[in-house]
């Protein structure tokens, strides 16, 4: 089954899938005023400064909080509605970024969207593993101690201001600092890889760094927590590194594909989540709550900072799917939609861009409809369909079965009646039968 933020879906009603995208947050809040609080409009003479900073006036533009102009731009997915299979959308903010804050606009968003399935994930912010958190444990109980909290979301929901969201997936954010894992990380490591294996929910993983030039220290520490989180036990199958588009530098076959290749390699799925940024951003946000306020504010001239072309992107997806097929089980798309700039009133392709145009590009270069199929629905559906039920527990042998309700009752005495052949659970069930006279109970098929 499929964990969405109201309820279990089963993975055959699930159609295309975006698996990485922000729908309500409010990151803008890192640089906003108390004037953008009360005028969140985006002017259309201010996009150009938007496109070279995304938290130009005071944030706004990274303020996605409005529910009906969330639902607007959802609301056009849902015509990608086939039969009664229903577009899916992974909404991977985190606590850091409003998720707890917006907890209950996001539910009541999925329960206006009729025909379409929203998911959230759960997190463990490593700021959490300090001198308190580990007082009295050692460094593998402070691993079990990350994974109960991890496998506690995931079982019982986000609950927040009196509403419960359940979380689907696990996505942790990684900010690389050194090649190495230090002791902390160790600690995180084992307690993610735990939750994993014993939950087998999805584990996404985002990796910033500070100097986009230190890429091959970067390139080194991803492929090191890959190998240490399988190393610890978790599934390969269920790992998935986000923003792969960062390591589309150059044409095929560079040191990017290469790298890229590596990771596929290791079993790992990859996830390209920039399609359509460059045509309303300069800036690739991957972890936007690191910066200063005064440093967000300010435009990014870093050609290796800019998100790659849509026309690279088609290129590498096409070559990864025509010339290493065996690794189209472990490709992933979405747009990841978090600034308003992105939506469709502002110019911006929306959450519809990847079906209405991304798809027919990549076709005309030779990606098979079955191959777009499997990538943006298939995969999805086999990384998020973890969840199992529990089963019903057994009914005792001493309980009773009562004749209106047929439910399973303890028979404890005073509180049940019986009369001629027929048992009651209560005085309810008994004068719902007396008015009937106690007419014979129709038979059972």
């Amino acid at each position: 089954m499929i964990r969405t933020v109201r309820e279990l879906v089963v993975p055959e009603s699930v159609g295309v899938t975006l698996p990485h995208e922000h729908v309500l947050h409010n990151i803008g809040a890192l640089a906003a005023t108390t004037e953008c609080n009360a005028d969140l409009e985006i002017r259309m003479e201010d996009l150009m400064d938007y496109r070279r900073a995304p938290f130009a006036h005071g944030g706004r533009n990274l303020l996605l909080q409005k529910e009906d102009e969330a639902f607007r731009e959802l609301e056009r997915l849902q015509q990608f509605k086939d039969h009664t299979l229903k577009p899916l959308v992974v909404d991977v903010t985190l606590p850091a970024e409003g998720r707890d804050l917006l907890v209950k606009e996001r539910l009541r968003l999925a329960e206006r969207l009729k025909d379409l399935n929203l998911l959230t994930v759960t997190t463990f912010e490593s700021e959490k593993i300090d001198e308190a958190f580990a007082i009295g444990l050692s460094p593998t109980e402070q691993s079990e101690r990350i994974a109960k909290t991890l496998q506690s979301e995931l079982m019982f929901g986000i609950e927040s201001g009196g509403a419960v969201a359940f979380p689907g997936a696990m996505y942790q954010q990684i900010h690389v600092k050194s090649r190495e894992l230090s002791a902390k990380e160790e600690i995180l490591v084992h307690g993610l890889a735990l939750a994993q294996a014993q939950t087998h929910a999805p584990l996404y993983l985002s990796f910033s760094i500070d100097d986009a030039a230190r890429n091959a220290e970067l390139e080194q520490s991803v492929q090191v927590w890959i190998r240490s989180l399988l190393h610890a036990g978790a599934e390969s199958k269920k790992l998935v590194v986000c923003h792969a588009d960062r390591w589309c530098r150059e044409n095929v076959q560079g040191a990017g594909y290469a790298f890229l290749l590596q990771l596929l390699d290791l079993g790992v799925s990859v996830l390209f989540d920039l399609v359509g940024l460059l045509a309303v951003s300069d800036t690739v946000l991957v972890n936007p709550t690191l910066k200063s306020v005064s440093s967000a504010c300010e435009a990014s001239d870093l050609e290796s900072q800019a998100p790659p072309p849509d026309s690279r992107l088609v290129e590498w997806v096409a070559s990864l799917v025509n010339d290493q097929s065996r690794y189209v089980s472990q490709i992933l798309l979405s747009t990841n939609v978090h600034q308003r700039i992105q939506y469709r009133r502002y110019g911006g392709g929306g959450y519809t861009y990847l079906f209405e145009s991304f798809k027919h590009r990549l076709l005309r270069q030779g990606v098979t409809a079955v191959q777009w199929g499997e990538i943006v629905r298939t995969n999805v559906v086999s990384l998020l369909a973890w969840y199992i039920p529990p089963e019903a527990p057994p009914i005792p042998k001493n309980y009773l079965q009562c004749s209106i309700c047929a439910n399973y009752f303890e028979p404890i005495e005073g509180e049940y009646f019986t009369k001629f052949t027929f048992t009651y659970c209560g005085t309810k069930c008994l004068r719902r039968h007396s008015r009937q006279k106690f007419a014979p109970l129709p038979a059972k098929n």
